[in-house]
């Protein structure tokens, strides 16, 4: 919501006692800087609102709340040569993995990663997790190329009738942007 000399918008964070907690921006008088600046963040019934008549609603990311869950009916098609021939993603991937006479034992432990990850989330939906992404949601999935502990997060987008898989991202990468939408309640991604 924006008026004359004001902005605020609901971050969808909450106090303790879950109360909404909104961001307010006033406009920036010095000419040389940008045209607002943040004064605070309050929560609803703050009197720094009280100019408000109406506080804006809160950011949702998906018009089907079903974009958000896994679909275990769905399958995952992941771009192979992609994912792995990008030199930015085969950074994220382990070390003892990388280097071209380990290219064919790469691909296999992935696509096993893949698969596994697959069952992991069709036993448990929650395991995916939500990140926004390009005006577009997308679940990131826990990949485990060398052990028991997820070591990268593969993105998958729902399409017409599967999900194409495109990219990779380190943990942190993954929780970053997972943050965006809620809290990340799945272990593998917890801090």
């Amino acid at each position: 919501m924006v008026d004359g000399e004001a902005a605020c918008l609901d971050t969808g964070l909450f106090t303790s006692r879950f109360e909404e907690i909104y961001a307010l921006f006033e406009r920036n008088s010095r000419p040389d800087a940008q045209p607002w600046f943040l004064k605070g963040f309050y929560k609803a019934s703050d009197t720094a609102l009280a100019g408000i008549d109406v506080l804006p609603e809160r950011v949702h990311y998906a018009e089907n709340p079903a974009d958000l869950v896994y679909d275990f009916r769905l399958a995952v098609r992941p771009n192979i040569d992609h994912i792995l021939g990008d030199e930015n993603n085969l950074l994220r991937v382990p070390e003892a993995l990388r280097g071209s006479s380990n290219a064919r034992l790469l691909r296999r432990v992935f696509e096993g990663a893949i698969a596994e990850a697959e069952r992991k989330a069709a036993a448990n939906y929650t395991i995916a997790v939500p990140q926004y992404y390009n005006g577009r949601i997308q679940l990131l999935l826990p990949l485990c190329l060398t052990g028991d502990a997820p070591e990268l997060a593969l993105t998958i987008q729902r399409e017409e009738g599967f999900y194409s898989a495109r990219t990779c991202l380190t943990l942190e990468m993954a929780y970053n942007n997972a943050r965006q939408i809620c809290r990340p309640m799945a272990s593998w991604l917890a801090r």
